[in-house]
């Protein structure tokens, strides 16, 4: 083939590949990574010192954007959503000091996003519930001091945590309670930790992540397991595993009972106990959820012990399901199980069942004695024009044929007597309490 024609078939056919791919914003680097199936993975790379803010045009079919060593220091709402389907989001060695709540939206497939090396005071966790398959997050070399109790909610799913090279003193029980270190059985993944580089104040508050420390590495492991103390002074540059606080103790709880069957109906009393240093306090949570159970809460004349039970009376179904003692200081948290378990069938549908029974029986024995008997229409409401209610009707006796037929003969031989007058005066029933009077006369 001619030179001059291969070089003019070439051109045409990077012209057609440009015009079907997405424009890629200027001082920013698109490559198309091809794959098996005739499509690619297109990553974007942005990194010059003079983007202020996140470039706009991104190409909508992106998989991986990075963002690294620009002057960029806010992200805005909704910065990446002309992306949905990144699925790795690098914010690297940036000038990063403001991130929006909701500055990941429409990220749902997102797997990773690193933010290290910004100017991060402190981090949006509420965002993450818009990145629901993150497994990957980065906060290395950022000026963290705390990190709030409620981050724990967004991330039980997270496998990598890096928060090495920070300011943090301290980490919430809650956080440290979603590693449990000290049996595997309780966990199938495996998570990754970097602690290291932070001013550890070793009081009783870090007791856990001294025993994550010491513990053997199984599903949990440290980036750096030599971390070290910064205070108090006496413990200043101690590493954590020679840091023996004999006053702290996470709490250990126990229950009277594991597992409770009880009636429908019936009362049921729930009881735990805790011991540990600071004396620990308690609570009860059904179903992941706290309830606001009456609970009667006591300390032991010992210090460090308490106790707690709560009284389920008349229970139902819907009190069916697993309690747990939940018992917390700052040490740590513990937790104990109740399963209770409802049987029984309810009264009501019981009392329903038996009077329909009741009354099929009934309705059964009356078909059964009167088989020929028809109903007949009995008048209900009184005319129009009537005052007073109808009087009851009039008693009708029946007399025996028997006696019919003697009084007919009787009546036959009065009749035949000579012509003579009888008056008998009948009993009136409103002289009933009179003397009977008998008048009589006779003609001959």
């Amino acid at each position: 083939m001619h030179p001059l024609l291969y070089g003019d078939l070439t051109l045409c056919l990077a012209l057609v590949v440009c015009a079907q791919s997405p424009s890629c914003p200027s001082l920013c680097t698109c490559v198309l990574h091809g794959r098996s199936n005739a499509k690619g993975l297109r990553t974007v790379l942005c990194k010059n010192p003079a983007l202020t803010a996140i470039p706009v045009g991104l190409p909508s079919d992106a998989v991986k954007f990075r963002l690294e060593r620009t002057s960029v220091s806010r992200i805005f709402r909704g910065a990446f959503s002309a992306m949905p389907e990144l699925l790795y989001l690098w914010l690297t060695y940036n000038s990063i000091n403001v991130l929006h709540p909701r500055s990941f939206t429409n990220l749902s497939f997102l797997h990773e996003l690193r933010l290290d090396g910004n100017l991060l005071s402190s981090f949006p966790w509420e965002g993450l519930r818009d990145v629901p398959r993150l497994r990957t997050l980065g906060l290395h070399n950022n000026r963290l001091a705390r990190i709030p109790p409620l981050a724990a909610r967004y991330l039980a799913n997270v496998t990598y945590l890096d928060l090495s090279s920070n300011r943090l003193s301290t980490l919430p029980n809650d956080l440290t309670a979603l590693w449990p270190f000290s049996d595997s059985t309780q966990t199938q993944r495996s998570v990754v930790l970097g602690l290291q580089d932070n001013p550890w104040v070793c009081e009783c508050r870090l007791s856990t992540l001294l025993d994550i420390s010491k513990a053997p590495e199984n599903s949990l492991v440290l980036l750096d397991r030599f971390l070290n103390c910064s205070e108090p002074p006496d413990l200043a540059g101690v590493p954590f595993q020679s840091v023996e606080l004999t006053r702290c103790r996470r709490p250990y709880v126990v229950t009277s009972a594991t597992k409770i069957t009880a009636l429908l109906g019936s009362n049921v009393l729930l009881r735990c106990e805790a011991t540990g240093h600071p004396t620990p306090t308690l609570m009860w949570i059904k179903s992941a959820i706290p309830n606001l159970y009456k609970q009667d809460v006591q300390e032991s004349p010992r210090v460090g012990i308490r106790w707690s039970a709560v009284s389920l009376n008349g229970i139902s179904y819907s009190d069916a399901g697993e309690y747990r003692c939940r018992a917390q200081n700052m040490a740590g948290i513990s937790e104990a199980i109740v399963s209770l378990n409802v049987v029984g069938v309810m009264a009501e549908y019981a009392d329903s069942k038996n009077s329909d029974q009741q009354q099929t029986a009934a309705k059964s024995t009356n078909i059964k004695r009167k088989p020929n008997q028809k109903l007949k229409a009995v008048p209900s409401l009184l005319a129009r024009n009537m005052t007073r209610p109808l009087s009851p009707p009039k008693r009708v006796m029946k007399i025996p044929k028997a006696s019919r037929d003697k009084m007919k003969r009787d009546r036959t031989a009065v009749q035949n007597l000579p012509q003579r007058h009888f008056l008998i005066a009948s009993e009136n029933p409103l002289q009933r309490r009179q003397k009977p009077h008998v008048s009589m006369s006779i003609h001959t």
